[in-house]
């Protein structure tokens, strides 16, 4: 069995990093590209920086909570489209080879070789959408061409041993169909993770529960869960609440929240010259409260945040009582 089902049907919470690229603008000061973190991995003094700045020390505070670590990659971007605009058409494969074997090569660093075997670590790919993730998706897509578009970067992942996929910010209901379908050809698990606007909807005004309720649908619910990111907690909670009290089905496959540590909206922060970080100890309070309430699986952050908040996110998961698990 892949570690990954394994560890989800043992019941563990999940802890995931915060917000990588933003950490790397704005606190590390590191120029990326088409916010694209794999152009660090290629910098051994940059690399070495964001371990001990901010991975190290999210590893510390996976281990002192208990909970497994989704080990990001820095894939969100080393997809096709990104790694030519990034300047390294025909790249590819040794990106998203590189990026495996450095997390693996971290996480058995810091927390000893047997952290990727026994559940502590699991080897996460964290992939993105092909346009925008913060926009409108383009409606010409089909979930074959989006399956067909994903397959080429998923299978070298797959090569490379990684544990999990889990697709972020998520804005068209036929590209995440397509890359579900693309993780079930390679033989990976998938989370699928859509962003959300203030109002809890996707950037096509189309609700959280038909997104998931459609994918599952033509999937025959393939992902281990489904989850938001980028997105406040303030944000998501109303919907929640709503699916709760209307006894909405899809609201048993909602399993997770990576929070943005700003209340803004998208294009706030898009317009947006300095980091908004929030308060890192109400932030993981709030993610705590929606955990509790809702039995989430996965917890941690996502732009704005950093080590400090996933640390206050893992300590005040772990002093909370959680609901019935979801997902």
């Amino acid at each position: 069995m892949n570690a990954a089902v394994e560890a989800f049907r043992s019941g563990r919470t999940f802890l995931t990093p915060g917000g990588t690229e933003t950490y790397l603008m704005f606190q590390q000061g590191y120029p990326l590209r088409e916010m694209c973190a794999f152009d660090v991995l290629d910098d051994d003094a940059a690399w070495q920086q964001l371990v001990q700045g901010y991975f190290r020390p999210i590893l510390g505070a996976a281990r002192a909570s208990g909970h497994t670590l989704l080990l990001d990659t820095l894939v969100w971007r080393a997809h096709p489209d990104f790694v030519a605009a990034a300047g390294r058409a025909g790249d590819l494969a040794r990106v998203n080879e590189l990026a495996v074997r450095r997390v693996r090569e971290l996480a058995e660093s810091e927390l000893g070789r047997d952290a990727t075997r026994d559940g502590s670590v699991l080897v996460t790919a964290d992939l993105g959408p092909r346009g925008d993730g913060y926009k409108v998706a383009d409606a010409s897509v089909t979930p074959e061409l989006a399956r067909d578009y994903h397959r080429a970067q998923i299978a070298v992942l797959a090569r490379a041993g990684v544990d999990l996929l889990c697709a972020y910010t998520m804005t068209s209901v036929a590209e995440s169909i397509g890359i579900v379908l693309a993780s079930r050809d390679a033989g990976l698990p998938i989370v699928v993770s859509p962003t959300v606007e203030t109002d809890g909807t996707l950037p096509d005004g189309s609700s959280l529960g038909t997104f998931v309720a459609r994918v599952d649908e033509a999937t025959g619910g393939a992902p281990l869960t489904y989850m938001v990111n980028c997105a406040h907690p303030a944000h998501v909670a109303p919907t929640l609440a709503r699916a709760r009290a209307a006894g909405e089905p899809w609201l048993a496959r909602f399993g997770g929240l990576r929070a943005n540590s700003s209340r803004k909206s998208h294009a706030e922060l898009d317009e947006s010259t300095e980091l908004d970080r929030g308060n890192p100890r109400e932030l993981g309070s709030e993610v705590a409260a929606l955990q509790r309430d809702y039995g989430l699986r996965i917890v941690g952050g996502c732009c704005g945040t950093d080590a400090e908040h996933v640390a206050e996110i893992a300590r005040a998961v772990a002093a909370a009582p959680r609901a019935a698990c979801a997902g």
